[in-house]
């Protein structure tokens, strides 16, 4: 189970990195060390409301990268990157993080540290990814 667990985080972070790389919009050079995660996801929030979604995503990847050792910071920055991904049409990106949400809510832990609305949320973008892909085939 913890191979699997590495693995799907070496994944997601490649998915990640490969979507950061070949995005069209320039993120920050530099984002603020003293941000908490609620105000790097407001940042992330707001680009994605302007469809800047370099920047979006370098916000999320940021709260991430600072505050992933806090599993509510983690899952909510984790929906909010896997969701500028569903938005961009990068829906394998998208369903891998969504998919990892819904197995973090497996833990007996997650239930005392992270809002269910996360799992919601992501078998509800789920649902429409596995929509689109059934049309296009």
């Amino acid at each position: 189970m913890k191979n699997t667990s590495n693995y799907k985080l070496l994944l997601t972070l490649a998915l990640i990195f490969s979507g950061l790389f070949f995005s069209c919009q320039t993120a920050p050079k530099e984002i603020s060390q003293d941000l908490t995660c609620a105000q790097l996801i407001q940042r992330g929030q707001d680009a994605l409301a302007n469809e800047q979604y370099k920047v979006a995503d370098a916000y999320y990847v940021a709260a991430i990268d600072r505050y992933g050792a806090d599993l509510k910071c983690y899952v909510e920055a984790k929906y909010e990157l896997a969701h500028s991904f569903y938005k961009q049409k990068k829906y394998q990106m998208a369903k891998t993080i969504f998919n990892e949400i819904v197995d973090i809510f497996d833990s007996p832990d997650s239930v005392y540290k992270v809002q269910p609305k996360y799992k919601k949320l992501a078998l509800i973008e789920l649902a429409k990814i596995e929509e689109i892909e059934s049309k296009q085939k």
